[in-house]
């Protein structure tokens, strides 16, 4: 066994995300759905520190920061990264793991996924081994759908179950305000909302396409382009999301895009818009307001060594 006691611990953030677009396609026969989709991260991040322990420590994991209530240490996915990541190695996961939320769970902006691929990609780093983005794509794949999107960053085109990741040139920088219901999301909320899914809801993956395309030539993404097939369930099968969503609209929001299946929404604001008398306006009706802005590639994944004597040694 490697001295992973002495090597040096890194730290990383993990961003959100946001889908310019989200298609349907169609259900498969293996029970998941056939979707394309749009995503970019956004400045909102947690924090992960990942710190080596000596040999046979095991693993440890705490959750801290204003969001980290009700989150299991034992159970989350960046825990899972680490066991999946060290199998894959053949090594024991010796390691302290630390995750500052920031983003709030369940919203649709990927906290815990985007947790996961900062684990997958320190450890990379930290137990030196030189795996190639597809041998990560593998690993992240199997934790969750959205995962592989955060080890890229950026903007990307997204389909299959959500696994397959076409990257796209950064986005044209744009700042919004993300804007969270106060409302109790229960268990399995993403899984509720595929099967509340009706055929009608399946489209044809144009718009994603059409929008892939725009972002490749630094065109700012058109607002008709900008949909997303959970909108249609919600306005189905949750009147008291709707009703704040309607609120969101009286006290300003011009149009709201959903963030993956939700609740969580953002809407665009421009340069010169005075955010601070936004914010107050959107946090008087009940939402939780985050002023954010896109995050290009770069940003998304650096990591960042701890000091020399910042590494755990137990």
């Amino acid at each position: 066994m490697s001295d992973v006691g002495t090597a040096r611990g890194v730290r990383l953030i993990a961003p959100a995300k946001i889908n310019l677009a989200l298609e349907v396609l169609r259900k498969r026969p293996d029970g998941f759905h056939e979707i394309d989709t749009v995503m970019t991260t956004i400045d909102l991040a947690d924090r992960v520190t990942i710190e080596p322990r000596e040999e046979g420590a095991g693993i440890d994991v705490s959750i801290t920061g204003e969001y980290a209530a009700g989150i299991d240490p034992e159970g989350d996915l960046s825990r899972l990264a680490a066991i999946r990541v060290a199998e894959a190695a053949g090594r024991s996961p010796d390691l302290r793991i630390t995750v500052e939320k920031r983003i709030p769970s369940p919203a649709g902006l990927g906290g815990g996924s985007s947790d996961a691929a900062a684990v997958i990609r320190g450890l990379n780093h930290v137990w030196e081994l030189g795996w190639p983005m597809s041998r990560l794509e593998a690993i992240a794949a199997t934790i969750g759908s959205d995962v592989p999107f955060f080890l890229h960053g950026g903007a990307a085109r997204c389909t299959g179950r959500g696994e397959r990741v076409e990257e796209l040139r950064d986005v044209t920088p744009l700042r919004l305000l993300v804007l969270v219901p106060p409302v109790p999301s229960g268990g399995n909320k993403t899984g509720r909302r595929y099967g509340a899914l009706h055929p009608h809801d399946f489209t044809s993956g144009d718009k994603a396409k059409r929008l892939a395309a725009r972002i490749a030539r630094k065109a700012p993404p058109p607002t008709n382009d900008l949909v997303n097939a959970f909108e249609a369930v919600i306005e189905r099968t949750e009147p008291e999301l709707v009703a704040h969503y309607a609120r969101y609209g009286q006290a300003g929001a011009l149009q709201l895009h959903l963030c993956g299946s939700g609740p969580a929404v953002y809407l665009f604001i421009r340069e010169d818009a005075k955010a601070s008398e936004l914010r107050r306006d959107f946090r008087a009706v009940g939402a939780t307001v985050f002023e954010t802005r896109t995050l290009g590639r770069a940003a998304a994944t650096a990591i960042e060594p701890l000091p020399a004597d910042g590494a755990a040694g137990s």
